[in-house]
């Protein structure tokens, strides 16, 4: 039975509010976008997290441990994003991932993470997804699947609210690292060095004891 066949079958006496439908090819790629967006921001939060003593040495260097971390993250979100049946971004735009043979059932897990395996084809699977009267990827035709509008998802207003939520969750975790990703930094703590170190400091700390040693602020604002 074809896709089509299932689908009016799936929709007996539905008004058009509670109709099966396809995701359309603009909400599908869109989706992605904001899958890809979530994995980056994720990806650079765990590297600002866990960086290294003098990180801006070794970015210098032909060390490419960092850029495995980073882009292994990126693609360890990516592969395993439907794992709940959805990605972010699906659940952002109110979309599932039904099996074409029973479109009330959820595909199991490790199809879920199967089908993803295919976006290291991401430019061909786009034209696929365009190309396609269901916009179904290649991985949708392998593994018998397709996405569907969400009829039990979230209202609308939450959804953007979730969004908003994450973004802001990543930004105050990128201004809470950043000072001390800053002082890990071998410039930082070779300019403290000097700074500490410097002659007219140290003699004048010992005349006056009760001036408190210097702390060194990362204030880059300029005076008004």
């Amino acid at each position: 039975m074809s896709l089509e066949s299932k689908l009016e079958s799936g929709n007996p006496n539905k008004d058009n509010d509670n109709r099966l439908q396809v995701s359309s090819k603009g909400k599908r790629l869109f989706a992605l976008l904001l899958d890809f967006i979530f994995a980056l921001l994720f990806a650079n939060t765990l590297v600002q997290v866990f960086r290294e003593e003098h990180w801006d040495l070794v970015m210098q260097s032909r060390d490419l441990s960092g850029l495995v971390f980073f882009y292994g993250s990126i693609a360890f979100i990516l592969l395993f994003k439907d794992i709940f049946g959805r990605s972010l971004g699906k659940l952002l735009l109110a979309m599932t991932i039904r099996e074409i043979e029973n479109l009330e059932q959820r595909p199991s897990r490790t199809v879920l993470v199967q089908r993803n395996i295919l976006l290291l084809l991401f430019p061909f699977e786009g034209v696929i997804v365009l190309r396609d009267a269901y916009a179904r990827r290649l991985a949708d035709k392998w593994w018998k699947t397709v996405v569907l509008d969400d009829q039990k998802a979230m209202r609308g207003t939450l959804r953007i609210l979730l969004g908003n939520i994450i973004l802001f969750g990543f930004f105050s975790i990128a201004i809470l690292f950043q000072r001390s990703g800053i002082e890990k930094t071998a410039a930082y703590q070779t300019a403290e060095q000097a700074i500490r170190s410097h002659q007219p400091l140290i003699s004048l700390l010992k005349q006056s004891p009760e001036i408190e040693e210097p702390e060194m602020h990362l204030d880059l604002r300029g005076k008004s």
